[in-house]
C-alpha cells in the first residue's frame, strides 16, 4: 500500500495509518548537506517512525557528511567508528532499523558505505563497488540482512546500474533491494541522470523480481541540483510510490 510523500509535519495522517501487513518502511529524502542527529526535521521523522511501527528507515548515500566533491572533503567527513551512527536514531524504538550512507574510513581507505543500525548494534553491510567521487576507493562488501523477517540487500548509487551486483544479492535471498542514492548533479545534466536512475531502478526490480526502494537527496544551489529520486518499485518494475522533489521529505510504504 503506497502512502504518499511529504514532510513529517505536512503529510496527511494517512501516511502514518496502521500497518496492513508485512514490512513497513520509510525513505528519507535529505537536503544536499545530508543529515545530522540534531537536525530538527530528521529528529521528527525518526520520532514518527518510532511511534508508528516503521520497521525500516532508509537514508541516502553520504547522508552523513554530504557528497564529497574533493578528496579532502571525503577525508574530513569520514567516520572511523560506525557505531557512532547509532546516535542518528537515539531514543527511537529498538525495533526500528536504519540503513544509512556515510563515508567510511577503513584499513583499506575511504569508502562510500551503508550501515545497518538495529537493536543498538551497527554493522557495515555494503561498500560501493563503482565510486565516482574523489578520494573514494572501491569496496567489495555487500551482504544481505534481515529486517522484520524480510531479507534485504543494499546498493550504493552507481552500483544500482550494475545488474550483476543486484543479481548476486537476489541470489542470496534478498527480496528488497535498498538503493542509497546521492544524485547531487550539475543542473545541465540533471534530466539525463534522472532518466538513467529511474530506468536502472525499474530494471533491477524487474530482472530480480524484487522490491526496489531508493532514498535520494534534493534541493538546489546555483550550480547543482539534487534529483529527489526517492522511489519504490514493485517486483514487476512498476513505480508504486515517489517523493516530491523537495528536500527533507519522506515516503512510507507497506510491503504486503
Amino acid at each position: 500500500m503506497g502512502l504518499g510523500g511529504g514532510s513529517p509535519d505536512e503529510t496527511s495522517e494517512a501516511l502514518w495509518a496502521d500497518r496492513v501487513a508485512g514490512m513497513r518502511l520509510a525513505c528519507w529524502q535529505s537536503g544536499l548537506a545530508g543529515i545530522a542527529p540534531t537536525n530538527a526535521a530528521w529528529r521528527r521523522m525518526v520520532a514518527r517512525c518510532s511511534d508508528n511501527h516503521i520497521d525500516l528507515l532508509v537514508a541516502p548515500e553520504f547522508a552523513v557528511g554530504g557528497l564529497p566533491h574533493t578528496a579532502a572533503a571525503a577525508k574530513a567527513s569520514s567516520v572511523t567508528d560506525s557505531s557512532s551512527l547509532a546516535g542518528l536514531v537515539q531514543g527511537a524504538a529498538t525495533s526500528l532499523a536504519l540503513v544509512v550512507g556515510f563515508t567510511e574510513q577503513s584499513e583499506t581507505g575511504l569508502h562510500s558505505s551503508a550501515a545497518l543500525v538495529l537493536n543498538g548494534q551497527t554493522r557495515v553491510v555494503s561498500r560501493k563497488v563503482h565510486p565516482r567521487e574523489p578520494g573514494i576507493s572501491s569496496g567489495g562488501l555487500s551482504i544481505t540482512f534481515d529486517v522484520a523477517g524480510v531479507r534485504c540487500g543494499a546498493l550504493l548509487c552507481a552500483d544500482a546500474r550494475d545488474p550483476a551486483l543486484a543479481a548476486t544479492l537476489a541470489a542470496d535471498g534478498a527480496r528488497v533491494l535498498i538503493c542509497l542514492l546521492n544524485n547531487d548533479v550539475r543542473h545541465h545534466t540533471a534530466d539525463k541522470w534522472l532518466v538513467l536512475t529511474e530506468r536502472a531502478l525499474a530494471d533491477r526490480a524487474r530482472e530480480n523480481r524484487c522490491w526496489v526502494i531508493s532514498a535520494d537527496v534534493a534541493g538546489r544551489t546555483s550550480q547543482r541540483r539534487g534529483l529527489g529520486a526517492t522511489r519504490i518499485y514493485d517486483p514487476a518494475g512498476d513505480l508504486v510510490s515517489a517523493s516530491s522533489d523537495a528536500p527533507e521529505t519522506g515516503i512510507v510504504f507497506d510491503l504486503l
